[in-house]
């Protein structure tokens, strides 16, 4: 079975991780690997592209500051997934070990400090999957993405586009 645009779900995960030199310094190779995979619409590349060129054409310490003011300040557009579903109640622990069980037995070990429901981690495993298992378990998170999307756009954030 085949994966579900593999370098798709890479790119976004990407543009949704901390936005450092080495990320902005790779924006021609993730535009490259969206348009020759092209598993997405004119509009949202075109929404992409801009995300981009924002990155990469702005002044590192903006970007940064923008990023944390985004999505570490505030539950709405938290990208710790299971934020949006327990807070900061002692369900999430358990929701985390299971994640990581699943992570583990596809072979995907995270590295220290990394949490297993990170949106950019919930995205790099969907990209190992065979499509009909990462279609599942992404669809498990559509909620809570549909919350983000609404909070990122209530926002005016170009990361909606993600």
């Amino acid at each position: 079975m085949s994966k579900p645009f593999p370098l798709t779900l890479r790119v976004l995960a990407h543009l949704l991780s901390y936005p450092d030199t080495s990320l902005r310094d790779h924006m021609a190779e993730m535009t490259a690997a969206l348009q020759r995979e092209r598993a997405l619409g004119a509009d949202r590349l075109e929404e992409l592209s801009a995300l981009m060129q924002h990155l990469r054409g702005a002044r590192a310490m903006d970007v940064e500051s923008h990023y944390v003011e985004t999505f570490d300040r505030g539950r709405g557009t938290a990208l710790h997934l299971f934020e949006h579903v327990h807070g900061d109640s002692r369900d999430r622990g358990p929701a985390m070990v299971d994640l990581v069980r699943m992570y583990e037995q596809a072979g995907l070990y995270l590295g220290e400090g990394e949490l297993p429901d990170h949106l950019t981690v919930v995205l790099e495993f969907a990209s190992t999957q065979p499509e009909r298992q990462a279609r599942e378990f992404l669809r498990e998170f559509a909620h809570i993405l549909r919350a983000l999307f609404s909070a990122l756009l209530k926002r005016g954030s170009a990361y909606a586009s993600v």
